[in-house]
C-alpha cells in the first residue's frame, strides 16, 4: 500500500527545491528520496508542470500569510515588512520560481492589501497612500536583492578598503563598521521604520 500522500510529495519537493533550485528537481530525484517509484509521484501530483504549478500555489498561498503586530501605525507598517522579508529570504528559489511565472504582484497582493490598511488607518488618502505603500513594497524588494547580492559577491577590491583606510584617519568608528558584516535584520529595521516614519509623519 502506497505510504505517501499529495502533502508528502509537495512537502518534500519544496525542501528539494529550497536545498538545490528549482532546476535540479526531477521527478525521480523526488521518488528516490521519497523511497517510492516514479509512478507513485505522477499518481499524486501529475507530471513536473504540475507539480511546479502546485509549487508556486503554495508559496503564494505562503506568502499571504503576513503577520502584522504593533500597538502604533509605524510598528504595524514595520511588522509587514519583517514578515514580506523574511518570507522571502526563507524561500528565495521558490519565490524566483514564481516570479519566472510571471505570478509576482499576485504573491505580493496580501502584503500590499495589509499595507493598505495600515496607512488608511493611519489617515493617509488618496494618491499619498498609495505612493506610500509602493515606497514599502519597493523598501522590502530593494533591500532584499541587495542582501543576496552582498552574500554573491567576491572580496572587495583594494580601491574600497584604500578608500576606508582614508576614512579611518577621520573617522576610525566609521569606518570599522563598513568593513563589518552587517546586521541585516537590524538595518532593515532601522531603514524601514525610517520610511514609514517619514511617510505618517
Amino acid at each position: 500500500m502506497d505510504r505517501i500522500t499529495r502533502d508528502t510529495v509537495l512537502d518534500t519537493a519544496m525542501r528539494l527545491v529550497m536545498e538545490s533550485g528549482i532546476e535540479n528537481l526531477s521527478m525521480r530525484k523526488l521518488a528516490a528520496e521519497l523511497g517510492v517509484a516514479v509512478t507513485s509521484i505522477y499518481w499524486h501530483v501529475g507530471n513536473r508542470d504540475v507539480l511546479v504549478d502546485q509549487l508556486v500555489d503554495r508559496v503564494i498561498a505562503e506568502m499571504g500569510a503576513i503577520s502584522v503586530d504593533g500597538s502604533t501605525p509605524v510598528e504595524r507598517v514595520v511588522s509587514i515588512a519583517r514578515s514580506t522579508r523574511r518570507k522571502i529570504l526563507e524561500r528565495p528559489h521558490l519565490v524566483g520560481l514564481v516570479r519566472e511565472r510571471g505570478l509576482e504582484s499576485l504573491m505580493m497582493l496580501p502584503a500590499r492589501k495589509a499595507l493598505v490598511h495600515e496607512m488608511t488607518a493611519a489617515g493617509l488618502r488618496g494618491a499619498r497612500a498609495g505612493e506610500a505603500v509602493q515606497a514599502v513594497q519597493y523598501q522590502v524588494a530593494g533591500f532584499v536583492m541587495l542582501e543576496r547580492a552582498l552574500e554573491n559577491s567576491a572580496a572587495e577590491p583594494p580601491a574600497v578598503d584604500e578608500w576606508r583606510a582614508e576614512l579611518a584617519r577621520d573617522d576610525a568608528e566609521l569606518a570599522d563598521s563598513l568593513s563589518n558584516v552587517t546586521d541585516g535584520d537590524r538595518l532593515f529595521v532601522l531603514s524601514v521604520r525610517a520610511l514609514v516614519e517619514s511617510l505618517l509623519g
